[in-house]
């Protein structure tokens, strides 16, 4: 059997994302995974369970899963702020000039 290497992948994903479906769709999922992560990030630098923020925000812990595993895909600017606020950030939205990638969204 034949061992992929790291830099086909790397070339098979560039090749990929010439595929304007393609690179949006790997955009959205890119961009849901940065987000769900970050918002782990911050529950747990407060020391919260997902349970423990669930309550704080009147939703479901499961609904925090699925938030934090890029699953929810109807996740609204009003939740996002809500979240924010709950962990004592604020929401900046910027659009940066793309790169190289066509990828401009960044999560902080």
């Amino acid at each position: 059997m034949k061992r992929a290497r790291l830099e086909k992948v790397d070339t098979h994903l560039q090749n990929e994302l010439k595929n304007k479906k393609f690179r949006k769709a790997y955009e959205i999922e890119r961009t849901k995974v940065a987000l769900a992560q970050r918002i782990a990030e911050l529950r747990e630098e407060k020391h919260l369970n997902q349970s423990e923020l669930a309550r704080k925000l009147g939703v479901s812990q499961q609904f925090i899963s699925q938030i934090e595993t890029g699953q929810e895909s109807n996740l609204t600017l009003d939740t996002i702020l809500r979240l924010a606020r709950t962990l004592g950030r604020s929401v900046k939205i910027t659009f940066p000039k793309a790169s190289r990638n066509g990828s401009s969204l960044q999560v902080a």
